[in-house]
């Protein structure tokens, strides 16, 4: 069952079909049996969706911030940033998995849902220090050094990128030691 806000549908520019069409994939339901009238690229160009290898279908935050819970947009947030996956010296590793309610992913979600909880500005924070760190990794050819995500998450590893600039210059007078509650 779907109920339809129409003044949502208004406000997105969307269709009644276009709507289902979201709503059924976010929900992961078949699609299937329905004849909906979808105009994809018109979804992708208005930022809700992101049409990836194979025609797969991932819903963006565009979308996402009118039916996702608080944490479900900073978790979806955090995936749309961290890589997927890096090269080195031919090879590829995988960081995390692609789809984000994968059982993969089930540890890294609890365990960033337990560091940020609803709080928005930890996650703001986070995600800054994410963008620097992969900024500076960028600049320096290091991206194939970059942790799996769940590492990452375990070691608290954007801690690192907390006290550093735009520039990648450390933005207090003594590089002294970051700690935290335990």
């Amino acid at each position: 069952m779907i109920e339809i806000n129409t003044d949502l549908l208004k406000q997105l520019g969307l269709t009644a079909d276009e709507y289902v069409f979201l709503i059924l994939t976010y929900r992961k339901e078949s699609l299937e049996d329905l004849k909906l009238i979808v105009d994809l690229t018109k979804l992708q160009e208005a930022g809700y969706i992101k049409i990836g290898e194979e025609d797969v279908v991932h819903l963006r935050e565009g979308f996402l911030q009118y039916i996702a819970s608080p944490f479900d947009r900073m978790w979806h947030g955090l995936l749309s940033t961290y890589p997927l996956k890096v090269y080195a010296n031919g090879t590829t590793r995988i960081l995390r998995a692609k789809d984000p309610d994968s059982k993969a992913n089930q540890k890294s979600k609890l365990k960033y849902q337990k560091i940020v909880g609803t709080d928005v500005t930890k996650h703001e924070h986070i995600m800054k220090c994410l963008n620097r760190e992969l900024q500076l990794r960028k600049q320096g050819n290091g991206l194939a050094f970059m942790q799996q995500l769940e590492t990452w998450l375990n070691n608290h590893s954007w801690e690192k990128y907390s006290d550093l600039s735009e520039d990648g210059k450390s933005t207090t007078e003594s590089e002294g030691r970051i700690t935290r509650k335990l």
